[in-house]
């Protein structure tokens, strides 16, 4: 191999290199962020625990209904994204997975309406308090993700594929969260 094929190798080796580095350093940030994510629910959690431990009037509530369904459509939005990230083109699963999202996001909404309704508010309980500061963090953070999940939908389909890597990892995170939160709150007895 003469020293003028090698040069050329290693320049043709170089820009993929570079493409994989801004993955690799995105993921890694990825990662810290839902470090802090989840550092922050550890601390809710300890709170809930501790208050749980405190109160000698604690008494949970009834999980509303909508909660199940609202699962299951986190869940589904979660196998769209990776239909998204296995797709060639994969806006149709991506824009099925933000529609997925606004539907989890009214489906909280319905059900701190149907809590209102039965009278449990913010201040109502300490298990009250808890639940509506539980699911309005996770549901804010769940909103980050939808407008993650927009913005790679506006970047091309080239780049698309690098964003959903990224974006998958948070929007996983945060049915996962989901699923811990509901286990918190209703699970544990």
């Amino acid at each position: 191999m003469t020293a003028a094929t090698t040069v050329m190798v290693e320049r043709a080796a170089a820009p993929a290199a570079e493409s994989r580095a801004p993955l690799r350093t995105a993921r890694v940030g990825m990662w810290l962020a839902l470090a802090a994510i989840g550092m922050l629910f550890m601390a809710f959690t300890s709170s809930y625990v501790v208050r749980q431990g405190l109160d000698p009037n604690w008494r949970n509530l009834r999980m509303p209904g909508i909660l199940i369904a609202n699962t299951f459509v986190l869940l589904a939005s979660s196998l769209c994204l990776e239909k998204a990230r296995r797709a060639t083109a994969g806006l149709a699963w991506l824009l099925a997975t933000l529609g997925l999202g606004v539907l989890f996001v009214t489906g909280q909404f319905t059900a701190w309406r149907q809590l209102g309704a039965q009278g449990v508010y913010l201040s109502t309980s300490s298990f009250g308090s808890f639940f509506y500061l539980l699911t309005a963090a996770h549901g804010l953070h769940l909103m980050g993700g939808m407008m993650a999940l927009a913005a790679t939908a506006a970047v091309s389909s080239a780049r698309r594929l690098r964003w959903l890597e990224v974006t998958a990892l948070y929007w996983h995170f945060m049915g996962a969260l989901w699923l811990y939160l509901l286990l918190l709150m209703f699970g544990l007895r």
